[in-house]
């Protein structure tokens, strides 16, 4: 079985602005995005990296924003810089993984399964798709391992296969290399491809320009509350 993501939209924001304790984070950022591209954002420590990524997904309300996407479905409009609207929308479409992922107490197994759940689909669909995260991730051996047993590695690998397995259109990668042996990072860099292979957009979030195992198509740079995009 192949899980494939429907009803992907293209996504357009514009006017993004977010300021902390009076101080401008990010200042009228533009970006569109589809589920063919493979973003690498750099900037440094305090660029407004993470701040961007926590936007997009919906967990942080910005000071403005503008947004559409197409396919537009009439009968869910989205209402220009309400933030009550974007934020739904961003939430279905956008998967934000932290530098550290947080996973459940419990099995691996249990937490892939945990958005399943929320779908309502049968036992056995549930455990189709949860198998074939893992075997995506290649940890198909640590299906009944509990989460506090694993590696850092691990737990991000099992972190990218619980929000693949949900289908999003877009996932958002906060530093995912960070602390990682050569090893894991090899195997991180496969899953990621194997999520372009899904046709789901990809925005990682790196110091390190140089990343060769993936096949970035973008490249944006974040300073002083500013985005640039470069060439790849």
């Amino acid at each position: 079985m192949t899980i494939v993501t429907n009803n992907k939209p293209s996504v357009s924001l514009s006017n993004i602005s977010f300021s902390r304790q009076k101080k401008s984070i990010l200042s009228d950022i533009e970006l569109s995005l589809s589920s063919q591209n493979t973003i690498l954002m750099t900037g440094q420590n305090g660029s407004g990296k993470s701040t961007l990524l926590k936007i997009l997904s919906g967990l942080l309300k910005p000071d403005s924003c503008a947004l559409s996407y197409q396919p537009h479905k009439a009968h869910n409009p989205l209402q220009k810089n309400i933030w009550f609207s974007q934020k739904q929308f961003l939430r279905q479409h956008f998967c934000y993984l932290h530098q550290t992922p947080y996973l459940f107490n419990g099995t691996v197994f249990n937490n892939i399964a945990y958005g399943l759940k929320k779908k309502k689909l049968t036992r056995d669909d549930i455990s189709d798709q949860v198998n074939e995260a893992l075997k995506m991730v290649n940890l198909s051996h640590l299906s009944q391992r509990r989460t506090h047993a694993l590696s850092g590695g691990e737990k991000q690998r099992i972190a990218i296969a619980r929000s693949w397995v949900t289908r999003p259109g877009f996932m958002l990668l906060d530093e995912p290399f960070a602390n990682m042996d050569k090893h894991s990072r090899q195997r991180t860099y496969d899953n990621i491809n194997q999520l372009k292979d899904a046709d789901i957009g990809i925005i990682i979030t790196s110091h390190d320009p140089h990343h060769g195992e993936i096949e970035f198509n973008r490249h944006i740079h974040l300073y002083q509350g500013k985005m640039s995009e470069h060439s790849i």
